[in-house]
Order: structure tokens, then C-alpha cells, then sequence
């Protein structure tokens, strides 16, 4: 363990049990303002552009080198925050990162937040953004999906209800000339940061963590639920999207940590993609905070696993 985790993951525990002296209330609107404030700025080389796609603000973060390049590969990204906190602000320091890394462009969705805007608006913004992509047909362009926390629930469910969409329509070319390729409905990869996937919190490490999460335990996460999806089942695939089908999803890279409440999310979404023949890569890391990769700045564990999973991205795109 790192000196930075050590320190990082005392702080985080402080504020976790002092936090739940608060209400509710009280803990979810403090939380969301401080993840919404601007903390780091990103390096010259980075470019950050502010955008819409299909109505949904965006944000795209990519290697300048990479602004002008409209076949580079692009991966659409949903942060985490329960649903109802975070957004570019929270997420741009591990998207600036990976992008520099992986030499690609990050694609930010600022997706509608809970309580305002309860489910399904979150999943109905990322299926308008990742359509919109695909009737880009002028503009081919190598795709992967990823999310952390909420963000990962929000980047399968996403995968789960557009995999059996129609391929779309090809140009008919002209004689002679070789077809122009066309974006797939299908990304090159998924990739899941501690994945949020299953909200009836029924798994053995939702208790068996509960004392070494040092952010999350099963209140925290139930007030959220209950924030984003009122009266809605927990086993509806569309909220937790561990019950709904995996059978045909592209590679799935997913990172957590063994310590953190939703940890055997991952195990089993790893497990279950196996058993269905798909191809899964689960890296697990001891002792470190929930979705410990956004926390590259503080963390050299985070910016290790950015690393290994920028070297996994680039093996897909060559």
C-alpha cells in the first residue's frame, strides 16, 4: 500500500463516519457540491471541448494531437456518483489521463441527475448519445464504452439494450470503389470501474466490506437507489443491470477493489460473462478505496491500473 492510499483512505474514512451523523439530505447535498467544484486544471497538451450530442451535454477530453482527428477512437464515458452527484468536473483529471495514455478521445456524458430527474432519464441520455454515434455513418470511428460506480450500471445497460440494434444502412458505393467501413452497434470493449450492477445490495460483500469501504456501505447506496429509481424493482435489468443478458457483448476489462461494498459486482458480471463464452479480464487490487482509477491524481495505485488498462485498449484498436 501506498503512502498517498494510506493517507487517502484515512481521510475518506473520516468523512464517511462523519457523514453519516448527517440526514440524508444534509450528506447527499454537501457531496454533490463538492464533486461538482473545479479542482485540477488539465495539462496544454490536453484539449477539452464542451458539446451536445442528441440534446445531452457532453464533454470531450483528448490528446491535442487527437482534436483533429476525426477517425481517432473515441470511448463514451458515464461517471459515477450514485445516480445524483458528479459530472466532468469529478471525472476530467482520470479522463485526461486515460486519454493521454490510450490515445484516445474521451467522450464525457453530462447525463441528467437523480433526484431531479429519477430513472430512466440517466439510461435514456446515454442511449440518445451512443445512437447519435452510431448514425455517424459519415464519420467511422473505432468505439469503446466505460463508466465507474453508477457510471459502469449506466455504460452495460447501455451495451444490453442497443446490442441487438440494426446495423446501420450502408452507402451504396459507387462502381469500382471499395465500401467505406461503418461504426458497428457494438464497441471494441467495455470497461467497468468498480460497476455498480447489482442495487438489491443482496451480495456477501455488501456486509462482509462493510468495515474496510471507506466510502460506501449499503445505507449510502440504498439512500442513492431510492433517490434515483422510487418504487422501481431492484431485479429490473434496466437498473441493475447484472440480472440482464451478457451472451454477445464485446471484451470486458473490469478494475476494483477487494475491499469496497460492491465488489463482488464485479466478480460476478466477470463470472457470468465467462460462463457465457465472452471474453472478461477482471484486475483486482488489494486495500484501496471504491473506484479507486478516477483517483489519478492522488493515487499512483490509479494511475497504475490507467495504465494497464490503457495498454488493453490499445490492443484492440491496432
Amino acid at each position: 500500500m501506498s503512502i498517498q492510499n494510506f493517507l487517502l483512505s484515512a481521510v475518506l474514512r473520516w468523512q464517511k463516519n462523519s457523514s453519516l451523523k448527517l440526514s440524508a439530505e444534509h450528506r447527499f447535498r454537501r457531496n454533490r457540491k463538492w464533486l461538482a467544484a473545479v479542482r485540477v486544471k488539465t495539462k496544454a497538451s490536453i484539449t477539452v471541448r464542451s458539446d451536445r450530442i442528441a440534446g445531452v451535454p457532453i464533454e470531450w477530453v483528448m490528446p491535442s494531437a487527437l482534436a483533429s482527428a476525426p477517425q481517432a477512437p473515441v470511448c463514451v464515458y458515464f461517471h459515477g456518483g450514485g445516480f445524483g452527484m458528479g459530472g466532468p468536473n469529478s471525472h476530467r483529471a482520470m479522463a485526461a489521463y486515460l486519454a493521454e495514455k490510450a490515445q484516445i478521445k474521451m467522450l464525457m456524458v453530462d447525463y441528467r441527475l437523480a433526484p431531479e430527474h429519477p430513472f430512466p432519464a440517466a439510461l435514456d441520455d446515454a442511449l440518445a448519445v451512443y445512437q447519435a454515434l452510431l448514425s455517424d455513418s459519415h464519420c467511422p470511428r473505432p468505439l469503446f464504452i466505460g463508466g465507474d460506480s453508477a457510471g459502469g450500471n449506466i455504460a452495460l445497460a447501455t451495451l444490453q439494450a442497443v446490442r441487438n440494434l440494426p446495423q446501420p444502412p450502408q452507402p451504396e458505393a459507387q462502381p469500382g470503389a471499395r465500401p467505406e467501413a461503418q461504426p458497428s452497434a457494438q464497441p471494441l470493449g467495455i470497461f467497468l470501474l468498480s460497476p455498480w450492477l447489482d442495487l438489491t445490495h443482496r451480495n456477501p460483500s455488501m456486509m462482509g466490506n462493510d468495515k474496510t469501504d471507506v466510502m460506501l456501505n449499503r445505507q449510502i447506496l440504498g439512500e442513492f437507489r431510492d433517490r434515483y429509481a422510487p418504487g422501481v424493482p431492484a431485479t429490473d435489468p434496466r437498473l441493475s443491470p447484472l440480472f440482464g443478458p451478457v451472451d454477445g457483448l464485446p471484451p470486458c476489462m473490469i478494475l476494483a477493489s477487494q475491499a469496497e461494498a460492491l465488489y463482488d459486482d464485479s466478480v460476478k458480471l466477470h463470472q457470468k460473462i465467462l460462463d457465457q463464452g465472452g471474453s472478461s479480464t477482471l484486475l483486482a487490487w488489494p486495500k484501496l478505496p471504491h473506484a479507486f482509477p478516477v483517483m489519478a491524481g492522488p493515487l499512483p495505485e490509479a494511475r497504475q491500473a490507467l495504465d494497464q488498462l490503457a495498454i488493453w485498449i490499445q490492443q484492440r484498436t491496432q
